[in-house]
């Protein structure tokens, strides 16, 4: 019988079963790994291929699927910037436009923004040197579902010094940096961001099955749930390795990382992207060009643009983005011309860094670079 979102002959919403991809998402949920599930997703042209294994719900056994709806982390950036540069394409806003200048209420004495001036360029790129708020969320933490205000989210960033004191210098990933952009746009559009993803991305590319759920902990329709280790957010927990953490409020992301949505929906996004359907080509070029070298960055990643990794791998370069949130790991990558594209899932993600899922990280290498059986 065929499961939810598969049709018998290993057919799916997402394509065709590969034996290739499906070799690699095997070895990501065998034992002893964590993961509960994983897909890749490959399209290469008008060709859509998939492996999927393991489970998209513990409790249920309901299959891992490619056409289920996720959490997809930071790769939530691409899509704020993205907005950022459809703003500087309409001349309402400059790369070289200082945060201070456009944020004035948020420079303090005491806080981040009193240093040297900090420009949009440097927030996209992750060169402000802003501490990274998520590294100083534990103190704060009381549930899972809780609410996080973004002006609490931002002060937490802002009130730790800087990782260097001179922007523009080096990277260093900081979500912060895409916080204070939501508040740009939001201030230059006055629409909040969620207006502005659905009237600038969402509506024109179709993607129905996208949303920027800040408030809302339950993920509408079929979707993966995620598991995380949650011994250091809840000792007293069953099961604490493999805790279900799906409603995990969003907005402790917000526009580093909120966004729910399905493979599908992300591989389209990028093609758009890159084919030039979003940006006008200059800015397009820059947001891929106008690179600092990721140091520190596990490989493939080797550059940082203006809301884009640039990753290295077997195959040539590569355009898209990670996405690391509580339950969930999501990896987007690219040809430059967004016909050969991969969407990487695992539904498993701990709080606690235990280090680089190893089998998953050579899954989507392999997988992007492999052609289809």
């Amino acid at each position: 019988m065929a499961t939810a979102g598969q049709a018998s002959g290993g057919q799916t919403a997402g394509g065709r079963r590969d034996p290739a991809l499906q070799a690699l998402v095997d070895q990501v949920v065998a034992d002893p790994n964590p993961n509960p599930g994983a897909f890749l997703r490959a399209r290469r042209g008008s060709d859509d291929r998939f492996g999927a294994a393991g489970v998209a719900d513990r409790s249920a056994g309901t299959p891992m699927a490619p056409d289920l709806k996720i959490r997809a982390g930071s790769v939530t950036k691409t899509f704020t910037a993205t907005v950022v540069l459809q703003l500087v394409a309409e001349h309402r806003l400059r790369l070289d436009d200082t945060v201070q200048s456009l944020l004035p209420d948020q420079v303090r004495t005491d806080n981040a923004l009193s240093g040297a001036p900090i420009t949009i360029r440097q927030l996209l790129n992750h060169t402000s040197g802003l501490y990274d708020y998520i590294d100083g969320l534990l103190p704060h933490f009381r549930r899972l579902d809780q609410y996080w205000p973004r002006d609490q989210l931002i002060s937490i960033g802002l009130a730790q010094p800087r990782y260097f004191p001179a922007p523009g210098t080096r990277f260093r990933y900081s979500n912060t940096n895409y916080l204070l952009l939501d508040l740009v746009v939001e201030r230059i559009t006055d629409r909040d961001l969620r207006t502005n993803l659905e009237r600038r991305v969402f509506a024109p590319l179709g993607l129905r099955d996208t949303s920027y759920p800040l408030a809302k902990t339950v993920i509408d329709g079929a979707h993966v749930h995620g598991y995380a280790d949650v011994s250091l957010l809840l000792p007293n927990a069953p099961d604490p390795t493999r805790f279900d953490v799906t409603a995990f409020s969003p907005s402790e992301a917000g526009a580093s990382g909120a966004l729910v949505t399905t493979a599908a929906d992300i591989a389209r996004f990028f093609r758009a992207l890159l084919q030039g359907r979003l940006l006008p080509p200059e800015l397009l070029r820059r947001m891929l060009t106008d690179t600092v070298p990721t140091t520190g960055s596990a490989p493939p990643a080797v550059a940082y643009g203006l809301g884009v990794y640039v990753y290295a791998t077997g195959c040539g370069r590569a355009y898209g983005h990670g996405g690391s949130a509580l339950g969930y790991l999501t990896f987007a990558l690219n040809s430059r011309d967004g016909r050969d594209q991969l969407v990487a899932h695992t539904n498993w993600n701990s709080f606690a860094d235990t280090g680089i899922d190893e089998d998953f990280w050579a899954a989507f290498q392999r997988g992007y670079c492999g052609r289809p059986g």
